[in-house]
């Protein structure tokens, strides 16, 4: 497969990989969660033959695998590609930190989370009304 071969060029020579790996990174959300690769499997399709691979670095996942991992744990596709700072940056400190607590919450409590900032992000007119309540407050 042609991804296949761009990221295994780009590993060998060092330009995209050389920050932690795909499977450091899989490895570590893995380790995080405390799911087994067989339970992993159950949950994304991939076999955890293919999964153990991944993590081993001796391939890497196709686009389509690369987006199901990503959508099973949460994180942008270039989290396994950049880990933790992908994640951390926000030019505003304040919201780094709201979405760092909401994201150690329960499954259900992210969820709502997601609706209410979906809800907030989509219907103008309540984000009016909740600029003018803040600035009542403030």
């Amino acid at each position: 497969m042609i991804v296949n071969r761009f990221w295994s060029h780009h590993k060998r020579s060092g330009s995209i990989l050389s920050m932690a790996s795909f499977g450091h990174h899989l490895k570590k959300l893995r380790a995080e969660r405390g799911i087994s690769l067989r339970d992993l499997e159950k949950e994304v399709g991939i076999s955890h033959n293919t999964l153990a691979l991944y993590e081993k670095e001796h391939t890497v996942p196709s686009v389509e695998n690369g987006f199901a991992l990503a959508e099973y744990f949460g994180v942008p596709l270039e989290y396994f590609l950049k880990g933790e700072s992908i994640m951390s940056e926000f030019r505003d400190g304040t919201l780094r930190d709201l979405f760092g607590r909401i994201d150690q919450m329960s499954d259900e409590d992210r969820k709502l989370a997601k609706a209410y900032l979906g809800r907030l992000v989509s219907n103008r007119d309540e984000r009016d009304a909740l600029e003018r309540e803040a600035h009542q407050t403030e």
